[in-house]
């Protein structure tokens, strides 16, 4: 094939040159217009077509789900007359770049949007939970057994900052850096050049924020946790207890058991909450 030759996007058909096409881990050729429907921080080379189609699939319904989730809590905020910011803004000057980071606790999501990205389709919904090194997941058990210890270590500073310096060793540029374990992403990566070490001093302070928001969102979820706990086992006292009660009356106890199984479901759900002497309520 001949530099300037063109060749079919394997989606949408359209015969591109390669100033106008990315090529995938599968050989297939995607066009920049269908690439632009993907996620900003995928590379390509990482990317088979079967990813490269459920990316373009996910990336609206994450985007509408966002928008449904943070709409949720703000009417939940309301209702109960709460006043919460759901979802943290924070903006950062990267060099040239102007970066906009906004995060949810609540949800363990946060995005990154780069003023460079505004061809593409979608500012990509990302999780915290996937803040860490990638590695290879073959769906073993012990491997996703280990990799659970590595995503709930909250003091794992996993964002971190890469300075590239002259001859003379004056900063250039700054990359800020985040494992993330996805296959089509791997890193997110996020680069410019400075033009002093006052400039370098936003790429660190993003890294700590985001290392900030990761902690908190693992915290909440242990707090999460331990809190459904305390109400399991309070309701599975509940039940022993009702159940016994209406064996004592002759009533019956297959009615009791199914009530507690709904109320466990229910509790996972986060549809029940714990009163100050212990006693449940369902939301």
């Amino acid at each position: 094939m001949g530099l300037f030759s063109k060749e079919a996007c394997t989606f949408c058909g359209k015969e591109v040159g390669m100033m106008h096409r990315s090529k995938l881990k599968t050989k297939e050729y995607i066009c920049s217009d269908c690439r632009n429907k993907t996620n900003p921080y995928a590379r390509m080379d990482y990317t088979s077509r079967d990813a490269a189609q459920r990316m373009m699939e996910a990336m609206p319904q994450d985007a509408a789900w966002l928008d449904q989730e943070i709409a949720r809590l703000e009417d939940e905020n309301a209702e109960k007359k709460i006043r919460f910011v759901v979802q943290d803004r924070h903006d950062y000057d990267l060099g040239s770049k102007h970066v906009v980071y906004t995060c949810v606790h609540t949800l363990g999501v946060f995005q990154l949007y780069c003023s460079d990205q505004s061809h593409y389709a979608y500012n990509p919904v990302l999780f915290f939970d996937h803040i860490l090194p990638y590695r290879f997941d073959d769906g073993n058990t012990f491997f996703a057994d280990a990799r659970r210890m590595e995503i709930m270590d909250a003091n794992a500073k996993y964002a971190t900052v890469s300075e590239s310096k002259d001859p003379d060793g004056k900063i250039t540029s700054c990359e800020l850096i985040i494992p993330y374990q996805d296959e089509c992403i791997q890193q997110i990566r996020i680069s410019s050049s400075v033009r002093n070490e006052d400039e370098c001093k936003a790429f660190y302070a993003l890294a700590d924020q985001i290392n900030k928001d990761r902690r908190i969102c693992i915290e909440q979820y242990w707090d999460d946790i331990q809190r459904k706990e305390r109400m399991q086992v309070r309701n599975l006292g509940d039940t022993a207890a009702a159940a016994l009660k209406a064996a004592v009356k002759g009533e019956s106890v297959e009615a009791t058991v199914k009530e507690g199984l709904e109320t466990a479901n229910a509790i996972e759900e986060g549809k029940v909450k714990q009163g100050l002497f212990g006693k449940l309520f369902k939301k």
